[in-house]
């Protein structure tokens, strides 16, 4: 077991990327704290890990919100002593034409996919100096590193989660803390399955068009599975990545080689 007993906050654990990485980490032996904004996804997600039910705890948590976020990392100390994994994987996706993408969009974008990640870190950081050990993983995309139509708004909160997480790597490299983001390509979730859906219906196609669009951005020509990630995610929290920090582990079927 490559994490075994180690404790690990992962948020955004209630479906997609975050749901895959819960079912494997378990599997793996971690001990887990799992948040998300939607408490019934978690309850969905605890019933796929099986044996590992006793040592993991399910949190609704909204990112957005610094108490919460807070709340989920002080007392996660409160109860082990410690964090030795945090991945922050909370994210959203909106898409549409810049002159016409609502603010209340934008602003949903930032305050999740920036602040949440932002926030997430913050009051873990201080620990981890403490403790001086530990892996921060957050989930940049290939949407930090290529532009995509339709997805400025998108792209640039991606953008900049994948410059925080160099910035800190450096902060905390002192403290014997990596930092690294993983940047998943296109994957089978219901967050890439609703884009590609909104998408179909804006340009007047079928999804299966838009689908195949995505599919043919790699040269693997496919989607990557939700548990192909996840395996990515594990190797950056195991000691088999213990000197690695500040790099973007890039799992997008070849997409941005192009």
């Amino acid at each position: 077991m490559r994490v075994k007993d180690k404790i690990v906050v992962l948020t955004g654990a209630a479906s997609g990327i975050g749901r895959s990485t819960a079912i494997l980490f378990a599997k793996e032996g971690a001990i887990q704290i799992l948040s998300d904004i939607s408490e019934e996804g978690l309850k969905e997600t605890l019933e796929l890990i099986e044996d590992r039910k006793d040592k993991t705890t399910i949190m609704k948590v909204d990112v957005r919100n610094p108490d919460e976020v807070k709340n989920m990392i002080d007392s996660t100390i409160e109860k082990y002593g410690r964090i030795d994994v945090l991945i922050v994987n909370a994210g959203v996706v909106r898409v549409g034409p810049i002159e016409t993408f609502p603010d209340e969009d934008y602003d949903l974008l930032i305050n999740v996919n920036l602040k949440g990640t932002h926030y997430t870190c913050k009051y873990a950081v201080p620990y981890f100096k403490k403790q001086k050990s530990g892996s921060i993983i957050t989930l940049a995309s290939v949407a930090a590193h290529i532009g995509q139509v339709a997805h400025a708004n998108y792209c640039s909160t991606k953008a900049g989660v994948l410059g925080y997480t160099r910035a800190l790597a450096l902060d905390l490299a002192p403290y014997n803390v990596r930092v690294n983001s993983v940047s998943p390509g296109a994957t089978d979730t219901p967050m890439l399955q609703g884009d590609v859906a909104k998408q179909a219906r804006d340009r007047g196609v079928t999804y299966e068009e838009v689908k195949k669009e995505f599919e043919q951005e790699g040269v693997m020509g496919r989607w990557a599975t939700p548990e192909e990630i996840a395996t990515g995610i594990l190797y950056l929290a195991t000691d088999e990545s213990s000197y690695i920090t500040g790099a973007d582990l890039r799992i997008d079927g070849g997409w941005t080689t192009q």
